[in-house]
């Protein structure tokens, strides 16, 4: 089991906020620093979502999980509901002018390890795209241990995007390995996904995407952990 002392705890928690996948004009999702609350043996992550403009809209917030270890549970409050940990998506009404909390609470359950997760937030209507990408790290400290935050890991701009057959992206990684790209929906189903073997510096990537329905979708590129996003639509 996890000590209850936080001393005996790092907690490492790596957001990059709102990374914006396409211009955001009716709502800012905005991810806060960690936040621990009542015990170590969960973490609370916390964040908000504004309401930009006058009018009433409807807005789904999607969790997508990259990876966690087997034991950790993970579940997120957002507007007016909490989900069990088996919901991802959750679809609110933002009221003019108005905030809806957002939290992402994750329960180690006695395992160390690393978790990522991406989190989208889609105005229905227009299908704006904000997201927040949120890797956190629980490991024991011991005086002979370093832990060391992951490094870059870059997925370039997609192109042509939107597109209605091919689409050309880099994905720029410091080492030689096997690296995963996933296609999801923006309900976080997975549509298809590859591995490839790929060498480190800057590679050239070419996917065909003329098979789907028009929409928008998620390009996700994984590996040890680390993951990075980007948008991309399909018009027909």
């Amino acid at each position: 089991m996890l000590k209850k002392r936080i001393r005996d705890l790092i907690v490492l928690l790596s957001i990059v906020p709102a990374l914006l996948l396409a211009q955001t004009n009716n709502f800012e999702f905005i991810q806060y620093d960690l936040d621990t609350i009542h015990s170590e043996d969960f973490v609370v992550l916390h964040g908000d979502i504004f309401n930009l403009i006058d009018n009433d809209y409807d807005l789904s917030v999607t969790r997508v999980t990259h990876y966690i270890p087997a034991a950790w549970s993970t579940s997120f409050c957002v507007g007016p509901a909490c989900l069990p940990p088996f919901l991802d998506t959750f679809t609110f009404t933002l009221a003019a002018g108005d905030t809806a909390l957002f939290s992402l609470d994750t329960y180690p359950n006695g395992e160390l390890g690393m978790g990522s997760w991406t989190m989208y937030a889609v105005d229905s209507l227009t299908m704006e795209i904000d997201s927040v990408q949120i890797t956190l790290e629980v490991v024991a400290v011991g005086i002979d241990r370093v832990v060391n935050l992951p490094k870059a890991f870059e997925l370039g701009n997609i192109y042509p995007n939107p597109t209605n057959a091919w689409i050309n992206f880099d994905l720029d990684v410091e080492k030689s390995g096997q690296y995963s790209i996933v296609l999801y929906a923006l309900d976080g189903r997975e549509i298809t996904s590859r591995s490839y073997d790929l060498r480190s510096g800057k590679n050239l990537l070419q996917w065909g995407m003329g098979a789907l329905a028009s929409g928008n979708y998620i390009i996700s590129a994984t590996n040890e952990g680390r993951t990075v996003s980007r948008q991309v639509s399909v018009i027909k």
